[in-house]
């Protein structure tokens, strides 16, 4: 006769089934468990009351713990599925300690027969309920597990909450096990009820201009009530950086004729900010950098920023005043000044640049930067020196994406960059430019990492001698072809001084390996240089390094020999940053 056991599962029973083992203390190993392997040893091993006591315990415990095993042994396999164990046990104690051995058989595994759901209210026509009602009903013909089981309702009450079902609540929650044929059937009826809006928002804030902030949020009355509408929004002020606390409160508690008011409560944010670094750069030197942020100016929210680096060999100053625009959220219209100087071996360098920009981020999470940049620029390079005056527009196109901000292991980052200018009154050159780098990085089996790296650049111009170094294009170096000095590599005039080219190739492949958990090795071969058309001369260098995954971020030191003519023998490349 087929026996069939109908309960309401506790959502706290499977998840102490399953998990304790995270917060466990560590077992005693007087106990032996045979006849398990994997994940149901380890949930027999620490659901087991008597493998946390220690040989001082008293006999009595012990004896009782021992009786309460069978239990918990068994409630430990049914959280997995596992309904018909058999269990064999002994407990032997001698002058010392005592020991108890357990031989399970766990028997076969219980397949989930049957998944009904039911679903009431609004969400009947929902099509993401709909969706997700499809997904949860694929459970059928698996394995039973407890901790499945509880996921289904926590997803059904997430998607609720997550689309404005406030009053989402199950009449019936079931999971049926018919223990003599190892079967089980779930039943869930899901009540949702109606769907709820958006009603009044408002904000208190006395930071802004209330136009401007309403620009940040997303959540409008009247559309249907969304958690992911509050995030955005959320986000949205909290990129901002004009504030430096943000609540936002749906009064669920108090909606009305379905209407859901919110309350935002804005709090400022640092005006003013100031950073100092310092740091050492093999190709450039020791680093001094200072940074400064006055994120208002004014309530409608103009911010200037201004940074300062400082090395031997290269040197700039920079200032910019950004305005916010229609979305200010992602587009922006800022004006600018710099400064750069440029003392490598191969050429000097002064250049001060006005600029005007046009900031956008796409949805889809690429950069944009359009761009007009009024150029002065007084070089030295080989046994030509000139000043020249440029009139550069130009647009730049960015995407990252990365698992981890700090120490990236999977992602990848592309860059494409368009500039050029045509001889008029105010500017002396004309040329077009474009280059695009690439980075990708994907995690390897035993705890390596692949690092690949590509960059491509060509130039088009009527008076190379007369275009600024700014646009010229050198390899060699850290981040180039590592092997070679700083921007060492390229084509060279008649007394061997090299002066760039018109286009650039660099390759590279780099093979990580962690050996510790913030210490790790590198091996790579980097291949390329800068070149004229039909006079390229590919030089390759290869090395290893080492590399220190610091609070900061990631530290790399590497030796590298180029296997072509150069300089020196080999050249020791030092680096902090992530490359994505």
């Amino acid at each position: 006769m087929r026996t069939i056991e109908s309960r309401k599962v506790r959502t706290a029973y499977p998840t102490f089934a399953l998990l304790l083992y995270l917060s466990a203390p560590v077992t005693s190993a007087d106990v032996s468990i045979n006849g398990l392997s994997g994940e149901a040893k380890k949930n027999v091993q620490l659901t087991l009351s008597l493998a946390k006591e220690q040989c001082q315990t008293p006999e009595w415990k012990i004896r009782g713990l021992f009786n309460k095993a069978d239990d918990e042994i068994y409630r430990a396999l049914r959280a997995l599925g596992y309904y018909n164990p058999a269990v064999k046990k002994s407990l032997v104690f001698d002058s010392k300690c005592w020991q108890a051995e357990f031989t399970i058989e766990r028997g076969p595994q219980t397949i989930v027969s049957g998944v009904d759901i039911t679903l009431n209210g609004d969400a009947r026509d929902d099509p993401e309920f709909q969706k997700l009602r499809n997904s949860l009903l694929a459970e059928k013909g698996k394995a039973l597990r407890h901790d499945q089981y509880e996921k289904m309702k926590s997803r059904l009450e997430a998607l609720a909450m997550e689309r404005g079902y406030l009053d989402a609540a199950f009449s019936e929650k079931e999971l049926l096990v018919d223990k003599a044929n190892n079967t089980a059937q779930v039943k869930l009826v899901f009540n949702t009820g109606k769907r709820k809006v958006f009603g009044a928002v408002t904000v208190e804030q006395n930071i802004l201009n209330s136009e401007l902030v309403d620009r940040f949020i997303s959540i409008k009355r009247g559309d249907f009530y969304s958690s992911e509408q509050l995030a955005k929004t959320h986000a949205a002020l909290s990129k901002s950086g004009y504030f430096g606390r943000i609540d936002i409160v749906p009064d669920t508690g108090n909606s009305r004729e379905g209407q859901v008011p919110v309350g935002i409560k804005l709090y400022p944010g640092k005006r003013h900010h100031y950073s100092f670094g310092i740091g050492y750069d093999t190709d450039k030197g020791p680093l001094f950098n200072a940074a400064y942020i006055n994120r208002l100016v004014n309530r409608r929210g103009h911010f200037i920023d201004a940074n300062i680096d400082i090395t031997p060999v290269l040197s700039t100053a920079d200032a910019e005043y950004n305005v916010p625009l229609d979305d200010p959220a992602n587009d922006f219209f800022s004006v600018g000044a710099g400064f750069k100087r440029e003392d490598v071996s191969v050429y000097r360098s002064k250049a001060a640049k006005l600029s005007a920009r046009l900031k956008h981020t796409f949805d889809s999470g690429w950069k944009q930067t359009l761009f007009i940049d009024s150029l002065y620029e007084d070089f030295t390079i080989g046994s030509t020196s000139n000043q020249v005056y440029l009139l550069v527009p130009g647009g730049s196109w960015l995407r990252s994406v990365a698992d981890s901000t700090m120490r990236p292991t999977r992602g990848y980052r592309l860059e494409l960059n368009l500039a050029g200018s045509y001889k008029n009154p105010i500017s002396e050159v004309s040329f077009a430019q474009g280059s695009i780098s690439a980075v990708w990085t994907h995690p390897m089996p035993w705890r390596g990492r692949f690092i690949a790296r590509g960059e491509q650049g060509a130039t088009l111009v009527d008076q190379f001698d007369k275009l600024p170094t700014t646009y010229r294009f050198f390899a060699g170096g850290m981040n180039s072809v590592r092997g070679y000095a700083f921007r060492h590599l390229g084509p060279k005039d008649n007394s061997g001084n090299v002066i760039g080219g018109k286009l650039l190739s660099v390759v590279s492949v780099e093979y990580e390996h962690y050996l510790f958990d913030d210490w790790g090795v590198a091996a790579f071969i980097d291949s390329g240089n800068a070149y004229n058309p039909g006079n390229i001369r590919l030089k390759t260098g290869v090395g290893v390094g080492v590399r220190w995954y610091s609070p900061i971020g990631p530290i790399r030191l590497d030796v590298a020999m180029p296997l072509s003519e150069a300089d020196s023998s080999f050249q020791i490349h030092f680096a902090a940053g992530t490359r994505l």
